[in-house]
């Protein structure tokens, strides 16, 4: 018998290419990963710190001030006014006590001496009038504090007015006024603060950030200030430094370790004639 041939025709070829070219799409590689994407992924940052790279100028979308974790202004009920590191630096204040001359509801009390803060009776702080009542309770970084704070080592300030007790527990009826010290941060930036005044004010101060790694990173600041002012035994000689450091743990950055530590002198400058 003879072998038979069978030869295709051109309307024999179109089904079987067309069935030939859905499996070859079937077949189709999966998309490749992009790298850089998974690179910018976003990171979810402690809820037990409150981080200024997101700020712009003025504006604060966040605070510790309201319940002690990170949350947004918008959905705390207090009323909360916040003091970026913008706001501190434009408005050249040099302390706490500067601070609480712009903020709302709060103004310094001076003693008969001319001294700004004096504590009342035998309690140690910082003393202010909280929306018309004496206070003494300040935090800083969330814990209470008994020195006027510099701003060489002020990354912010809140003012959070009424009651806090839900968060704090035994307070002062006036609010809570909240000081956050600077921390290391994984950006590396410096800068450099000279000041004079026509009192005869100095005042000189350096800010250095450092990462060392992907997941290390360290932080310096540093003052030397002599204030001057018009008022009698209101001069001031300042000398302190800040050291802070930062550890990322884990790879995800959810659990970091912070440590600081800061050395402050304060005397006072001779009077003058």
């Amino acid at each position: 018998m003879k072998p038979i041939t069978l030869v295709p025709t051109s309307a024999a070829l179109l089904p079987m290419l067309a069935c030939l070219a859905a499996h070859a799409l079937a077949q189709t590689a999966p998309r490749a990963t992009n790298p850089a994407a998974a690179k910018d992924a976003a990171v979810v940052l402690s809820p037990f710190e409150v981080s200024s790279g997101d700020e712009k100028g003025y504006a604060a979308s966040s605070a510790l001030a309201g319940t002690r974790t990170n949350e947004k202004l918008a959905n705390l009920p207090n009323s909360i006014s916040v003091f970026t590191n913008d706001l501190l630096s434009d408005l050249a204040l040099n302390d706490f006590f500067g601070a609480v001359e712009f903020a709302v509801g709060a103004e310094n009390i001076f003693n008969d001496t001319g001294t700004v803060g004096a504590p009342v009776g035998s309690r140690s702080g910082n003393q202010i009038s909280f929306r018309g009542i004496p206070s003494i309770r300040q935090l800083r970084d969330g814990f209470p504090w008994f020195l006027p704070a510099d701003t060489y080592n002020t990354e912010r300030i809140e003012f959070s007015r009424g009651p806090g007790g839900l968060a704090y527990g035994d307070v002062d009826p006036t609010g809570i006024i909240n000081v956050s010290t600077k921390r290391a941060t994984t950006r590396r930036s410096a800068s450099a603060t000279v000041r004079y005044d026509n009192f005869g004010t100095r005042r000189y101060s350096v800010d250095l950030n450092q990462p060392l790694g992907s997941r290390f990173a360290v932080r310096f600041n540093a003052l030397n200030s002599d204030v001057e002012q018009f008022r009698q035994r209101a001069d001031r000689s300042f000398r302190g430094f800040a050291l802070a450091s930062r550890w990322d743990i884990t790879a995800d950055r959810r659990t970091r370790l912070d440590l600081t530590r800061s050395e402050e002198h304060t005397s006072e400058l001779p009077s003058r004639e």
